[in-house]
């Protein structure tokens, strides 16, 4: 089985305007030394079902329904969604490591760095103060942390954004999990860092064979970094493939409208500067709907330029499509996937309308 299976996973926050839906049937599975790259525009539920593996989702968020399933190396299986607490607290930064997405809120500021990689070790193994604090020197330096041993004496506040997050890493990789979930790691890092943060998880990855879910909004990132990508729109999952063939061919309206988004090559405008041609601004009209009034149907309906409207089974306001293998390996939540036309051209009456 995967190393981690997650099925028909729903967390909701139960406000009082009512229910919110962050998380709506999302199921997604990753293999042991893989690496999952989870992407969307922010509102999308990425966060929320990374957080939901771990069960960090405080109140008055709640897992409601489904199943995640983590392989405990001996054949068996264990469910993350029910696991007694004292189990889970085991699995957190035991099994499973977390990168979170901005390290200065994540790392405690009375604490130096030292004594917070220290601690995650000896919470999961059984070594004495000066063996857990000799491996917090060991993963800083593995983690490539100017002058490590000083740093391991430094507060947060002390280093830079790229050194926390490092950190973060450390901490994260210090018991060797099988499984690291990193939340936007590199978003509040300048380009250069972010490139050095993402050689050194593939780095890391392969040299300790740990399985990486990586959950971004940089397509860049993803493509860089990631063997297979899971798209996410208003709580599901609307398309999943091997990277390479996601990018080389993407079926979903939403993926296409994310891949056209990105800096490309169009012959518009021109850099007289660099000689070099420069594309125009495209963008997904519209924005992501909120959890609590998510459209009928198709929820990306109202902003897809190929949505067929006006009545009858083809209507992709009636019904919420489910997702289906149209290659192997490669699903999606679209009925018209693979033929969709040019964007405006298929509105109207069914499959073939023409109200345009």
């Amino acid at each position: 089985m995967p190393l981690l299976d997650i099925r028909n996973l729903v967390t909701a926050f139960h406000t009082p305007a009512g229910r919110v839906p962050a998380v709506d049937g999302v199921s997604l599975s990753i293999d042991r030394g893989r690496t999952l790259g989870l992407v969307g525009e922010s509102g999308c539920g990425k966060s929320v079902t990374a957080m939901s593996v771990l069960r960090l989702v405080s109140a008055p968020g709640t897992i409601e329904q489904g199943e995640i399933l983590l392989d405990d190396g001996r054949g068996g299986v264990l469910d993350l969604s029910t696991l007694p607490e004292p189990q889970l607290r085991k699995v957190r930064g035991g099994r499973i490591g977390m990168i979170f997405q901005e390290p200065m809120t994540s790392l405690n500021p009375v604490f130096t760095v030292g004594e917070q990689v220290a601690e995650a070790v000896m919470l999961h193994r059984e070594v004495s103060r000066g063996e857990a604090r000799a491996r917090a020197l060991e993963m800083l330096r593995l983690v490539r942390l100017a002058d490590p041993e000083q740093r391991l004496d430094e507060y947060p506040h002390q280093l830079s954004g790229g050194m926390r997050q490092r950190v973060m890493i450390a901490m994260a990789l210090a018991c060797e999990p099988d499984l690291v979930i990193a939340d936007e790691p590199t978003t509040a890092l300048d380009v250069t860092i972010q490139a050095q943060i993402l050689e050194l998880l593939a780095d890391l990855r392969r040299r300790l064979g740990t399985a990486l879910l990586l959950i971004t909004h940089d397509l860049g990132v993803v493509a860089e970094t990631c063997d297979e990508v899971a798209v996410m729109y208003a709580g599901k999952i609307v398309e999943r493939a091997p990277a390479a063939v996601l990018f080389a061919r993407p079926l979903h309206p939403y993926t296409i409208g994310l891949l056209a988004a990105r800096p490309g090559v169009e012959p518009r405008s021109t850099d007289q500067r660099e000689g070099k041609r420069r594309p125009p601004l495209r963008t997904i009209p519209g924005m992501v709907p909120a959890p609590q009034s998510f459209p009928t149907g198709c929820r990306f309906h109202p902003r897809c330029g190929h949505a067929r409207l006006g009545g009858g089974p083809g209507d992709c306001a009636a019904t919420l499509q489910e997702l289906r293998e149209i290659e192997p390996g490669h699903l999606v939540r679209c009925r018209y996937a693979g033929d969709l036309g040019q964007p405006g051209q298929a509105r109207g009456d069914g499959p073939a309308g023409g109200r345009g």
